[in-house]
């Protein structure tokens, strides 16, 4: 009889399971980008932090636009050819929109310097080396 009771719950939870939604970009407030580096400036209040500028840069929708992205050495993770920053190459990833990472200093002050968000996960393709 018990083993009859664990088959039965064993079914009922793996039905449960896999009509759960589950959405892991969303849950963790991550969303698309890709785009091509133009040029990059470190962080200089936020060490170790690079904000590259992208053009063109897609975020998910219908419109192209241009813009900067943060990157982070602590909490991007990165793939690819491990070229983050190199001007002329495409990255592509995620990416977590509106956290401002990147701290600069103007005159004796540090200041946020606005992006659309900090890099979750990117990869990045090879540089021609030109």
């Amino acid at each position: 009889m018990k083993r009859k009771q664990l088959i039965t719950l064993v079914i009922s939870l793996t039905l449960v399971g896999l009509f759960l939604p589950t959405s892991p970009a969303k849950a963790q407030g991550l969303l698309p980008f890709g785009g091509v580096v133009s040029f990059e400036m470190e962080c200089t209040c936020t060490v170790g932090f690079m904000w590259i500028w992208f053009s063109p840069l897609y975020l998910g929708g219908p419109v192209v636009i241009t813009g900067p992205m943060v990157y982070s050495p602590y909490s991007t993770i990165l793939y690819g050819y491990y070229e983050i920053g190199v001007s002329g190459t495409w990255h592509l990833g995620d990416y977590t929109p509106g956290v401002q990472a990147c701290w600069m200093i103007l005159e004796e002050e540090c200041i946020v310097w606005p992006s659309f968000g900090l890099m979750g996960k990117v990869g990045t393709n090879q540089s021609t080396g030109g």
